[in-house]
């Protein structure tokens, strides 16, 4: 997904379900905290891991990329100073379940901002049916994590056809929906357009003309706070544009593309 070679990323993974894992542990009171202990070697290797991701990010050229490296790295930074604290407390697990969990949530998202950054330097691009990236919304998930939400697909014909790279197209229309569902819309809806100078993904709160369109589940990460310049960021990479007046956002495509 990125111009990283992919065991590095494998590793990226590891780390980030280590600290899901350190969550896990510590919530189970089954669990005896000399197990946990035992892990913090290998937990430490982690944060370390994570460090090494997004500390050459935060030096980057680019904003976006700069905002993503910084935000993982003060939050692989916490990590650390989670397990300081694991270290020395043995009767504070609930707090240190809830660090733990919102780190591991916090670093899964900005990895996967950093991943989309870097793919989208470097689109391969093919011509791709607009009513196609609609019809398989459902599939643009953040994996096993994250939260599931409501999308609408207005998919309606004549197909539109746009010169892009389909593996950013739809992490990044996902990263959309995601910024509009934090907005406060309950429910969106994604559509497929095409006007005299563009063609358009736009995602809208649904309304009551929308109720007969065929509903998926999509699973997003929370939008940290890079997740709006990373998504203009590779929006202008892949030649297009996003225009937002969230909870509306609408990604447009060169007329000529298609």
């Amino acid at each position: 997904m990125s111009a990283r070679a992919p065991s590095a990323w494998g590793a990226v993974r590891n780390a980030v379900s280590s600290v899901h894992n350190l969550g896990a542990l510590l919530k189970s009171a089954s669990v005896k905290y000399k197990v946990i202990l035992d892990l913090l070697p290998e937990l430490r290797s982690s944060a370390l891991v994570l460090c090494e991701l997004f500390e050459p990010a935060s030096a980057a050229r680019d904003d976006a990329t700069r905002a993503v490296g910084a935000y993982g790295l003060s939050r692989a930074q916490d990590l650390q100073r989670l397990l300081d604290a694991t270290a020395l407390a043995n009767d504070e697990r609930d707090d240190l379940t809830g660090r733990a969990n919102v780190l591991a949530t916090d670093l899964a998202a900005a990895s996967d901002l950093l991943a989309l950054l870097e793919r989208a330097a470097q689109p391969v691009k093919t011509s791709v049916s607009l009513q196609l990236i609609v019809r398989e919304t459902g599939r643009l998930t953040s994996g096993g994590r994250g939260d599931d939400i409501a999308v609408r697909c207005d998919a309606a014909p004549p197909d539109i056809d746009v010169d892009i790279d389909p593996y950013v197209v739809g992490p990044l229309l996902s990263l959309v929906l995601a910024l509009a569902r934090a907005a406060g819309a309950k429910e969106l809806v994604v559509r497929a357009s095409r006007t005299e100078s563009d063609a358009r993904l736009t995602v809208e709160p649904a309304g009551p003309n929308d109720a007969g369109l065929p509903t998926v589940a999509v699973r997003v990460l929370p939008p940290i706070p890079p997740a709006e310049s990373t998504a203009e960021r590779v929006a202008v990479q892949i030649g297009a544009v996003l225009d937002r007046q969230w909870p509306r956002g609408v990604l447009r495509f060169p007329a000529d593309s298609g």
